[in-house]
Formats: C-alpha cells, structure tokens, sequence
C-alpha cells in the first residue's frame, strides 16, 4: 500500500466511522502532517495514534523518526545524541545533531568552530539552534536533521539572555512556522527590563523576522524552571515557574489564560519531587514523584477552569533493576514512559513492564531532552518562495 503523503480527504473519511484495523493501516502509512490533521477532526483517531503499537508501525512503514534529542555539555561545548525505541529510527538513524552538514553552507564555520546549542523541537521534524560566535554574540538556525538542511534566521535582541524557547509548526508545505523566545536581563550589565521581566519576541517564517510582544512578568521570587521546556499542547504554549505555577501563551506570546497551579496537593509541597509539566495525548499533562516514589500522572480536564485529574499511578520498582534513581522525563504514548538514569534512557511499557534501555554514547550528564518526530522529505522553504516570486 502506497502512503498516504497529501490526501486530503482523510479527514472526511474519519467521519464515516471506518473499521479500527482499516484505520488503523490507512493512520500508519499517512503523513506527518495529515496525521495531525486526522487527530484534530477524530477522536477515536487521536486515541489510537497514542496507542503502544501505533508509533513503531507507522515509522516502520512511512520511514519516518520518533524519539528524543538528548543535549548536554561537555568541555563548555554542547554535544546531542539521539534516543528511540526499536523500529522509529528510520533507514538511515540519526545518532546526533549533523552539524557536519552545516561546514560547506556557512563561510564563518571554520573560523568561529561548532558550538551548537539546541532551543526548541518539533514534532514536525525541524529544530531551533543556535551557534556561539566570537564576542558572545550568536546566529539562529533552523535544522531539519533527518536531512540535514540548515538555514540562517534574524537574530533577536542578543543583549538579553535566552530563558526559554518555544518552535511552533502551522504547515508543512511549503513551512510556516513561529518561534516564542523569552529572554532577560544578563547577569552583568545594564538592567534594561528589570527583575522578575522578560521580553517576549516572536519569529514569524512568513515575514522572515523578529517582532516583539507584550512583556511577561513574574513575581521577584520567581523565575522560570531552568532546563524545563516550554510545552505544545492543545494549540498553546505552557511554562512551568519555580513557585508551581503555569503560565499559558499563544502563539502570538500573549497570555491566553490566567494563571494556575499544579494540582493543590502537589503544589508547594517538597514531598513532591521530580515535577514536570508534558504532553500527554495532545493535552496539558504533569508528572512527579509521589512521597512514596511512586509516579503520577495529572491532565487537565478543563483547560478553561483548570482543574487537575489524577490519571495515572505507576509503581517504579521494576525500573530500579536499571537505575536506583529513575527520573521520569516523558510519556512517549499512553502506555511508554521515557525515565532517565545514570548514563541510560529507558523506555517502560507499563502493559506488560518490558524494559527497553538505551546506553548513550557521549554525554555523562544530559541537561536537556527534546521530543522529536521528522519525515525525510527535503524542506520546502518560505523564503526560497519569496525569491523565486521575485525573480518573475
């Protein structure tokens, strides 16, 4: 069966109920993009695009990638390996961020070395990075690493230090994606913003710039949590403070939601450890360690009230035959928790408590860990667009 790259009447087909094997078969072999598509106007799709078996199939058929960048630093440069389960690296498995591929495209590569660092990811197989320069300053990219095409992106306002960084795909084809970058005053140095103020900007790839938004601003006690990842769920961007609460934006960078707080038995409480907000079935979820080590999940039932919904409860005993220390990191699908040990990731189907560890090759010590789905189609840029319409 041929795949399914641009058939725009699945969505129609999903309406009329089809039998869940013949979805099933029609899901695995479609693309990326459809198949978010498909999630949006299905519910009963959606589901089964989390089950356990859905993400090694459809990788198996379509050739495509699912699993996770693991970044670190070592020797004050940063280096990345990458992590998936069996079946989801595709013909050609990616191992680390090709920044080899960026040497002939970049006439200041040489000169100025390959100090790479990853900002943000995608589940649309592109990556935001930036590279260290002389003087402090830095250039943006995008990177599609399943093909490793690069391209240079308008800086921001490199005098304020990055905090977090969100990427945002809305298309495909040809590719419209935002950037959300948060950012503060430098630890040294004039005090522009102000404590407890971050500017907001925001990157459009249809206008090829930078653009700045409303100003966001915690208490002087409160910051960001340092390493977490800002979360893409529900069509909304999530930050998690060092005080428990969750800050919403969209994708313009404007609050779209008051404030909220972790679940009221959590929040605040050191017995609770190992907080963390994720992903979980394309909704806001949290995990953490309960008193006892045991993990929980919570999901939002309402994104509206916010009210929290213990979903989940998971015992971690068998995963200490790997690690005495596990930390969850991530649910991969609704039945594959990611946890992190010394030196290991493990990938824990709670079904039947198989255990799938991968051993990393270069970082002792990961700081940050970005879930990633691409294809190994070549990119159709916006901006080559644009030059082309020009040229006419």
């Amino acid at each position: 069966m041929n795949n399914f790259k641009s058939d725009s009447s699945l969505p129609l087909i999903a309406s009329s109920e089809l039998p869940s094997d013949v979805a099933f078969e029609i899901l695995t072999r479609t693309s990326l993009e459809t198949l978010d598509t498909c999630k949006v106007v299905s519910k009963t799709w959606k589901l089964m695009t989390y089950e356990s078996s859905f993400m090694q199939s459809y990788c198996r058929r379509t050739n495509n990638i699912s699993g996770y960048f693991i970044q670190g630093i070592d020797n004050s440069r940063y280096i990345s390996e990458f992590v998936s389960m069996d079946d989801c690296s595709g013909k050609n498995p990616l191992s680390h961020l090709p920044v080899e591929a960026l040497k002939p495209k970049d006439r200041f590569f040489s000169i100025y070395g390959s100090n790479i660092k990853i900002e943000a990811s995608s589940k649309q197989g592109i990556l935001c990075c930036v590279r260290s320069i002389r003087y402090n300053n830095h250039r943006y990219y995008i990177c599609k690493p399943s093909t490793q095409e690069w391209k240079v992106l308008p800086n921001p306002k490199l005098r304020y230090s990055t905090v977090k960084v969100a990427l945002v795909v809305l298309k495909s084809n040809p590719l419209h994606f935002k950037i959300i970058r948060l950012s503060k005053d430098p630890p040294f140095g004039s005090r522009h913003l102000g404590p407890g103020n971050y500017c907001c900007e925001i990157f459009d790839s249809e206008t090829n710039a930078w653009r700045q938004a409303n100003m966001i601003s915690l208490s002087e006690d409160a910051s960001f949590k340092h390493h977490f990842l800002p979360i893409n769920a529900s069509g909304l961007i999530y930050l998690l403070t060092t005080d428990d609460q969750v800050i919403v934006l969209n994708y313009d960078g404007e609050e779209a939601y008051p404030r909220f707080y972790l679940p009221e038995q959590v929040a605040r409480n050191e017995d609770y450890t190992l907080k963390k907000i994720i992903s979980y079935e394309g909704k806001l979820g949290f995990i953490c360690l309960s008193p006892s080590g045991i993990l929980e999940l919570w999901c939002i039932d309402n994104r509206i009230n916010h009210f929290w919904r213990k979903e989940q409860e998971v015992e971690t005993e068998n995963i200490k035959r790997v690690t005495n220390y596990p930390s969850p990191i991530d649910f991969y699908n609704s039945d594959v928790i990611l946890l992190m040990g010394f030196n290991v990731f493990i990938f824990y189907k709670k079904q039947n408590a198989n255990l799938h560890v991968v051993e990393l090759d270069r970082l002792n010590c990961p700081t940050e860990i970005f879930p990633f789905c691409s294809d190994v189609e070549p990119i159709n840029w916006p901006f080559e667009r644009k030059r082309e319409k020009r040229g006419q």
